[in-house]
């Protein structure tokens, strides 16, 4: 497989020739009011052109996520089996649907990692795959960062110069940690980071005890399950430490 390892310049180009014309024509209409069935349409037409490069972005970043998997692909495989293949085909479709009905830039290319880990080239089993591909939809920035974190708490707050201040910690919860890391107060963070830690574990990810007093090596225990970690290896985002938490909760 060592000759396909450029799989997005087998995407076809966008083309944006007509675009340009209804960029031109969207300039003249600039001088004319927003209202009637002129706009409209000019409306229409941009909507429908965003679609189109977005649909365009996502296959893209379906054929990198590909690449980036070729080294874990089963030798045996070849990109013409696995693009060929019914389950490619299926992955593509369903990803593509869920691509279309999210803004999160993060889903879309996890969206595409679960393409080209879906399929029986892949090392998951078949009930990771599906299970993994349902979340991957169904999860947010938060539920993944939590992952992140909680794969080595001690480590995430290393890197970035946090930890000491939670050093001489002789008892507490994790709460304390996890609000330096998310950086904003308790009352915002509790009742998001709550309904995403019992969906980890509910899934079996993650085990966050919010509310639970320990010693200080509780408090910084790994608590992201293996499961957790094969679906962080599954969406292409093995580095925990370089994530960063959500923007808004």
């Amino acid at each position: 497989m060592d000759d396909m390892t450029d799989l997005d310049a087998l995407v076809p180009p966008h083309e944006p020739a007509e675009d340009t014309l209804a960029f031109a024509g969207k300039a003249a209409l600039s001088l004319v009011p927003v209202v009637g069935p002129l706009a409209a349409e000019t409306l229409a037409h941009a909507l429908e052109t965003r679609q189109v490069e977005r649909q365009h972005e996502f296959n893209v970043a379906i054929a990198q996520a590909l690449t980036d998997a070729i080294s874990r692909l089963d030798e045996a495989a070849t990109i013409e089996d696995i693009v060929g293949s019914d389950e490619f085909i299926a992955a593509v479709t369903r990803a593509q649907r869920a691509a279309a009905e999210t803004a999160s830039h993060h889903k879309r290319q996890r969206l595409a990692a679960a393409v080209a880990n879906g399929g029986s080239w892949a090392p998951f089993s078949a009930s990771e795959r599906e299970q993994f591909t349902r979340l991957v939809d169904e999860f947010d920035e938060l539920h993944v960062w939590l992952l992140h974190y909680f794969a080595d708490p001690t480590g995430w707050l290393q890197s970035r110069d946090l930890y000491a201040q939670h050093a001489n910690l002789m008892m507490g919860g994790i709460d304390g940690p996890l609000g330096t890391a998310l950086g904003v107060p308790q009352n915002v963070w509790r009742g998001p980071v709550g309904q995403a830690a019992s969906d980890l574990d509910r899934t079996g990810l993650a085990s966050i005890p919010l509310t639970t007093m320990m010693t200080p090596q509780g408090v910084f225990a790994p608590r992201t399950s293996e499961k957790g970690r094969r679906f962080l290896a599954f969406i292409n985002e093995p580095d925990s430490l370089s994530a960063n938490p959500p923007a808004s909760l």
